[in-house]
Order: structure tokens, then sequence, then C-alpha cells
């Protein structure tokens, strides 16, 4: 046999032996609440790029450019009044106008992934969103990322994995905590 077929071998031999391992299961309800708030997490991310390249180009185009809290509308009467007087500054408009209509696509898209999370979430029955603080957005992230909850063996390791474990950082007379986290 060869190294990597001996070793894979010696895994297998292991793992069957080993009484704590947990069984492979097929992919459940939680994947889907992942798949969908890590999607929306992406458009989310591709709204505030786009932000910020529609923030610089009417930098350019507007004196004093556009308030932080800035939406396609705002953006659109913004660049209403704007008379390019160069072919450079007309091609900054035509992609200001380019970036307004894709915020507006991207929160479209933000608004649909929201309502979709919010039917799984409620099609997966979890009682977490009763908790005060915690909507369907973030309850699709803590369930959809931590799985079935019984795969931890107890509270801490459930801790360790989610970062709330606190980890000694003492040095000298002075003890504190801090949190650390193992997880992905």
């Amino acid at each position: 046999m060869t190294d990597t077929l001996a070793d894979a071998c010696s895994v297998a031999t292991a793992a069957i032996h080993h009484r704590r391992l947990r069984p492979v299961v097929l992919e459940d309800q939680t994947v889907i609440l992942r798949l969908l708030s890590d999607r929306r997490d992406d458009l989310v991310a591709e709204r505030t790029r786009t932000l910020s390249r529609l923030h610089v180009l009417l930098a350019d185009l507007h004196p004093g450019g556009a308030a932080r809290e800035l939406s396609a509308t705002q953006a659109a009467a913004l660049l209403r009044p704007v008379r390019p007087g160069t072919v450079v500054a007309v091609e900054r408009k035509r992609i200001t106008r380019e970036l307004s209509a894709d915020v507006r696509r991207l929160d479209r898209r933000v608004k649909t992934a929201s309502q979709t999370i919010r039917t799984a979430v409620r099609e997966h029955g979890t009682t977490l969103t009763e908790v005060f603080g915690v909507g369907a957005v973030l309850a699709a992230k803590l369930l959809g990322h931590t799985g079935d909850i019984t795969r931890f063996p107890d509270r801490n390791h459930f801790a360790s994995y989610s970062g709330t474990a606190p980890v000694e950082a003492s040095s000298g007379d002075v003890r504190r905590h801090r949190l650390w986290s193992t997880a992905p």
C-alpha cells in the first residue's frame, strides 16, 4: 500500500472504533438558512461597495458631495441639476446614473432576500425570534452557522465554537479573560 492509502485506512479504522464521533447526516433546514443568510450578506456588501463608488463620483460632480446615508433616490436628486462641462464629467454622470440603478436593484434584492429568510425561519419553527433583539435575519445566521445543536456535547463546547468562551489572558497579578473563537 502507498503511504496515502495506509493513512486513509488508519483514519477509517480509528473512526469506526471511536465512540464519540457523530454519524454523517443529510443536510437539513439549517443549511438553507445559512445559504440564505450568506447570500443576503453578499448582497448587502455589494450594495455598500456600490454606494462607496457612488459617493466618490458624486464628490466630483456635486459640490460638497453627498450625505453619509445615501439612497438611490437622493443620489438621483443630487445628480439632476448637474450639467457636465467636459467629456469626463459626462462619463462620470453616466456611470453615476448606472450606479444609482444598481443600488435600486440591490435594494430590491436585499428586501426579497430578507422576506425569503423570514419565511424560511418561520418554516423552521424556531423560537429564537422570541428573544428580544433577535429578528429573522439574525436567527437565520445563528441557526445556519450552528447547525444541529446536539452536535455539541455540552454548552462549553458550543461556547468555544461560537467564540463566547472566556479564555484566561492573565499576566502576573493581573487576572483577566477575553473571548477567543475557533469558529470559522
